[in-house]
């Protein structure tokens, strides 16, 4: 185990294009932690500047306190799993998985017990004589987590290891993931661009956007209470309506519309809520709004409508089994408890 702190990183390829800006992160000792993000954010440069494959232009990757900024890869004694699982196609299971403790000179009881102990744990002790190309993909992953796993990395850094995977594979391998590091207690950063699988293992998530760590927080706090309008976004929510007057910390105008929320943000410019969160025919007598029915698509366990108010339009989703009418008068109540205020 180890604890990873990065401190003020900065990444440029010149003046005019700047990828991290003073980012700063700190992940305890067996934590499992996920920075996710759209492409393009920053995620990607920001492991492979840990793992030492990119220099950074300015800050800090400390480990237990220690500067590794200047060590070479091969001295940080970290674990790493590649998008494209990088197998030795000339090597069988067994010779994959040995090849770092080779590398390092181990001795052979040692690497024959290390080994067949993480073939053991991954599932993959009968296939330990087979070769990559007789592999399924989410078997050739295992072999490349494993390879990872077997030298007792300070570190695991998982580079969108799940997304050459179909969806059901992708959900057995995340809990696989999960299950190993746990198990060997090893700390973890593991980037990806997908909400629903960071949320299901990760201990904390960081939202990236453009350099900058927008949100760290657990994957609950992030689901039910995003900070920003492009977290909110970037994790589902769907109406977002512009603050015209603050009248207090809780009570705000859109429009001509008054607004309450329950929890008390500084700096709110938008405030947010999720289509099923809306109430609609509510009797309430405050955060209410009336609309008309613009149209109306089927999800399955609901009908989601677009309502078009004098904010603006919003979608609804609705559990009655009855559709309603395009044109159709209504009035929805958007509840204080679930109403977000957000910042820029």
């Amino acid at each position: 185990m180890a604890e990873l702190e990065i401190k003020n990183l900065n990444m440029s390829y010149d003046k005019h294009l700047e990828i991290l800006k003073s980012l700063n992160l700190h992940v305890k000792n067996g934590e499992l932690i996920s920075i996710l993000g759209p492409s393009g954010c920053g995620k990607t440069t920001t492991l492979r500047i840990i793992a030492g494959l990119l220099r950074q232009t300015d800050g800090q990757v400390l480990i237990d306190g220690k500067d590794v900024s200047k060590l070479p890869v091969h001295k940080r004694n970290f674990g790493m799993v590649f998008q494209s699982y990088a197998l030795f196609p000339h090597l069988n299971v067994f010779d994959n998985v040995a090849f770092g403790l080779r590398q390092r000179k181990e001795k052979v009881s040692i690497i024959q017990k290390r080994v067949n102990d993480i073939l053991i744990a991954t599932g993959l002790k009968k296939l330990e004589k087979r070769f990559p190309d007789a592999l399924s993909g989410g078997q050739q992953q295992r072999v490349s987590l494993a390879r990872a796993l077997v030298v007792n990395p300070k570190l695991l850094l998982l580079d969108e290891p799940l997304s050459n995977l179909d969806a059901k594979l992708r959900v057995s391998m995340r809990e696989e993931i999960r299950r190993l590091q746990q198990l060997m207690h090893t700390t973890t950063v593991f980037v990806t661009h997908d909400q629903e699988e960071c949320f299901a293992i990760s201990d904390r998530v960081a939202v990236m956007n453009q350099g900058v760590i927008e949100q760290f927080d657990t994957p609950q706090k992030i689901y039910r209470a995003p900070k920003t309008v492009f977290v909110a976004r970037f994790i589902g929510y769907e109406n977002f309506l512009s603050v015209t007057k603050k009248i207090s910390s809780t009570s705000f105008y859109v429009k001509n519309v008054k607004l309450d929320i329950n929890s008390t943000v500084d700096g709110v410019t938008s405030l947010s809520i999720r289509p099923n969160q809306i109430v609609l025919g509510s009797t309430a007598k405050t955060n209410i709004v009336s609309g008309e029915i613009q149209s109306s698509v089927f999800l399955g366990n609901a009908y989601r409508y677009t309502v078009s108010t004098c904010i603006g339009n919003l979608k609804v989703d609705y559990l009655g089994s009855k559709r309603l009418s395009n044109g159709q008068n209504v009035q929805l109540e958007l509840p204080a408890a679930a109403l977000l205020g957000l910042k820029k």
